[in-house]
């Protein structure tokens, strides 16, 4: 059995990711900002004898992360997945038209988000087994996109990919995974159906990456196919 906390656990990726996992009879912390806001979640959680449990955790307030880490000190987590993503939608996010109240609210949430949260349960990893950190990033973020992108959140990826690979670097002694995984272009509420995959099958192949990953592929930036994101 793996034990596996997931931030962002609510709805989209996250979901799919903590039902899946707690299907295959892993054992899962789901965090969300607000658990009573998290009725599909508690259904899941309710038929799981106790594989799957939800957690109250804003990824973008310090308190909350620190309190979350507290409630679960005894816990040792084998993979901990940085998924808690917000999107202020393309027309606020461009060079014509920035919201940049927004761009500093998506900066908080999913740059220094995921690395406040690994901050504070890196000593539940490294008492875990697998010893892995895994970040949803975006294929936005990497120079290789040459489409249109939203600027905030764009940038916002392209940082935690950095803070990511440059993790990667400083705990690699320590042997622990850090890696920025691009999840696909998933039919989210945050994509819509334009986007490419069902959320089950980016789930899927995410756990199957995640599942194979070794220390060699720290700091890589990695697809839920496997392979190797140019950046």
């Amino acid at each position: 059995m793996t034990t596996v906390l997931i931030t962002g656990a609510a709805r989209g990726i996250g979901f799919e990711l903590a039902k899946q996992y707690c299907q295959q009879g892993d054992r899962v912390y789901a965090t969300v900002r607000d658990p009573n806001q998290a009725e599909p979640l508690q259904a899941v959680a309710e038929t799981s004898g106790g594989l799957l449990t939800v957690h109250a955790m804003d990824v973008g307030d310090a308190a909350a992360v620190s309190a979350c880490a507290d409630a679960l000190s005894e816990v040792a987590i084998d993979v901990l997945i940085n998924n808690a993503g917000i999107f202020g939608g393309l027309d606020t996010q461009t060079f014509q038209n920035m919201d940049y109240d927004n761009w500093a609210h998506e900066f908080n949430v999913m740059a220094m988000g995921p690395f406040r949260v690994t901050q504070a349960f890196l000593p539940h990893v490294q008492a875990g087994s697998d010893k892995k950190i895994v970040t949803i990033s975006s294929q936005t973020a990497a120079h290789a996109y040459d489409h249109v992108i939203g600027y905030s959140y764009a940038s916002c990826k392209a940082a935690v990919n950095r803070l990511m690979t440059g993790l990667a670097t400083e705990l690699k002694e320590q042997e622990v995974i850090v890696v920025p995984l691009h999840p696909g272009w998933v039919k989210t509420e945050m994509a819509g159906d334009v986007a490419d995959i069902e959320p089950e099958e980016s789930a899927r192949g995410c756990r199957e990456v995640i599942a194979a990953m070794t220390l060699a592929d720290s700091g890589r930036f990695l697809k839920w196919t496997g392979d190797v994101h140019a950046w």
